[in-house]
C-alpha cells in the first residue's frame, strides 16, 4: 500500500504548449498563467505542504524506431490525487510528433500499466534490440519493485508485473547492449529525509536479460541509510549513484556485465536532503557525467568508466530535484560520433554539451571536455520546475525537447540553445 488511493480516471488527450525559446513570447496565455509560484502549476486540491508526487511521479523519454516515446506515472490525466489515501498512479505512455516552431504539441496519454495499487515512479530503458524495460515501485501486496518488457511497438514480451525484488522500491534502469541493469532500494527507516517521511536503507541491483529474466541480486551498499539510486550505461559497464543520508553524501559504484561491483566511492558531500542528482554517459568523451547539488549550488563531475573522478566543477546553478542532465547527442546518429556544438561558441573535436533545469526556472548550458567542465550560459525560461520528474533529449544540434511533470499534468516543449 502507498500513500494515496486507487481510482482510475479515464484517458484524456490535451494540448501542451510547445515552442522554441525564441517563440516563448508568443505562447498562449495558458503556459504563462499555469506557471506562477514556486511549485510550477497549482493542481486540483493542492495544499502548500502536500507532496506533489501524489499527482505525478517519474518520467522517461526514449527514442524508439525514429519516434519519441514518453513514459510516466500519474494519478490519471490530468492527475487527480487521493490525498491522505493510497496513491492511484498508473503508468502512461504517449508517442510524440514534434511540431514546427511555435506550434502546439499534442500529447495523447494511453495506459501502459493499470493495476490495483500505485506504480510509481516508473523508469524505462531501451536495449540494443529495441526491447523496452519499464520498472516501477508497486504498492500491490506490499511494496515491491516490479517490471515489464515490451517490444518497440509496445507489444508485451514479458508482461508486467514480473518481480525484480520483493520489498524493493525506488528503482531505476539503464540498458547496455541487450541487457538491463535495474538498481533499487530495499528496507526503510522511518523519520528524516524529505518531508520527514524516512529514507531507504540498502541498495541492490539485478541484471535483466533481453527476455526479461532477472539475474542474481547484486549488493551495492548495506548497513547505512542509503536511497534513491540512479544508473547510466556506457559501452562497457554501468555506473550507479545513490545518496547516503548519514552525512548527506553522494556515492557511486561501477557494475560490470558479469555483475562484479567496484568498491563504492564518495563523489560529493554536503548534499541536500531532497535528492537532486543524476548520472548520464557522454560517449564521445568516454566518461560518465554526474550532476547534482552540494553546499547550495550545483556541480558536475566527470568519472571514467572505472568510477574515478576525472574532473569536478562546483559553484554551478542548482539542479532541480528529479531532473535529468541532457547530454548533447542528437537522435538517429551513431552514439558518441556526433557531439552537439555550442552555437556561436565553437568546440574542439572532443567536446560535448550538457543542459539541465535549474532552480527555480531556467536552464544551465555547459561545455564538457575529457577533463573539464565550463558553464557557457544560463537561459531564462517561464516554466517553474517541480520535483516530480523532468527529462529531456537533444532532437537536433542546439535544440532540446523537455518533458516535465506538474500538478496539472505533463508538459512538453522545445528549447533552442
Amino acid at each position: 500500500m502507498k500513500d494515496a488511493n486507487g481510482g482510475r480516471p479515464a484517458r484524456r488527450a490535451w494540448l501542451i504548449a510547445g515552442a522554441s525559446l525564441g517563440a516563448l513570447a508568443s505562447l498562449p496565455v495558458m503556459l504563462r498563467a499555469a506557471t506562477q509560484g514556486p511549485g510550477g502549476d497549482q493542481g486540483e486540491g493542492e495544499e502548500p505542504n502536500e507532496d506533489h508526487r501524489a499527482w505525478q511521479h517519474g518520467i522517461d523519454l526514449l527514442w524508439v524506431d525514429s519516434r519519441w516515446l514518453l513514459i510516466w506515472g500519474s494519478a490519471g490525466n490530468p492527475p487527480r490525487p487521493r490525498l491522505g489515501g493510497d496513491w492511484p498512479h498508473d503508468i502512461y505512455h504517449a508517442w510524440l510528433e514534434l511540431p514546427g516552431e511555435g506550434a502546439e504539441l499534442l500529447v495523447t496519454p494511453q495506459v501502459l500499466v493499470a493495476r490495483p495499487e500505485a506504480q510509481e515512479p516508473p523508469s524505462a530503458a531501451i536495449n540494443g534490440k529495441g526491447a523496452i524495460l519499464v520498472t516501477a515501485e508497486d504498492g500491490e501486496d506490499g511494496i515491491n519493485q516490479f517490471a515489464g518488457l515490451w517490444g518497440s511497438q509496445l507489444r508485451p514480451l514479458r508482461p508486467y508485473p514480473f518481480t525484480i525484488r520483493r520489498g524493493g522500491h525506488s528503482g531505476h534502469v539503464a540498458a547496455l547492449g541487450e541487457r538491463f541493469l535495474v538498481v533499487y532500494g530495499e528496507g526503510w527507516q522511518d523519520g528524516g529525509g524529505f518531508m520527514n517521511r524516512g529514507t531507504g536503507r540498502d541498495i541492490h541491483a539485478r541484471i535483466v536479460d533481453g527476455r526479461g529474466a532477472p539475474g542474481p541480486e547484486i549488493d551495492l551498499a548495506r548497513g547505512h541509510r542509503d536511497g534513491w539510486p540512479m544508473v547510466a550505461a556506457s559501452d562497457r559497464n554501468w555506473l550507479a549513484v545513490w545518496q547516503r543520508y548519514d552525512g548527506l553524501s553522494l556515492y557511486g559504484a561501477v557494475v560490470g556485465t558479469t555483475g562484479r561491483v567496484s568498491p563504492p566511492r564518495r563523489i560529493a558531500a554536503d548534499m541536500p536532503i531532497r535528492y537532486a542528482y543524476d548520472v548520464a554517459y557522454a560517449a564521445a568523451l568516454g566518461c560518465y557525467v554526474v550532476a547534482g547539488n552540494s553546499g547550495g549550488s550545483g556541480f558536475i563531475a566527470l568519472l571514467d568508466r572505472d568510477g574515478r573522478v576525472r574532473a569536478m566543477q562546483g559553484g554551478l546553478p542548482a539542479l532541480v530535484s528529479e531532473a535529468r542532465v541532457v547530454i548533447g547527442e542528437a537522435p538517429g546518429l551513431v552514439q558518441g560520433q556526433a557531439p552537439v556544438p555550442v552555437q556561436g561558441q565553437g568546440r574542439g573535436p572532443e567536446e560535448m554539451l550538457a543542459v539541465y533545469p535549474v532552480q527555480p526556472h531556467g536552464l544551465a548550458v555547459l561545455r564538457l571536455s575529457a577533463a573539464a567542465v565550463t558553464l557557457v550560459k544560463t537561459i531564462d525560461h517561464p516554466h517553474a520546475w517541480d520535483y516530480m520528474g523532468t527529462t529531456g533529449r537533444f532532437v537536433s544540434a542546439g535544440r532540446v525537447l523537455f518533458a516535465t511533470l506538474t500538478t496539472r499534468g505533463i508538459r512538453a516543449f522545445l528549447v533552442d540553445l
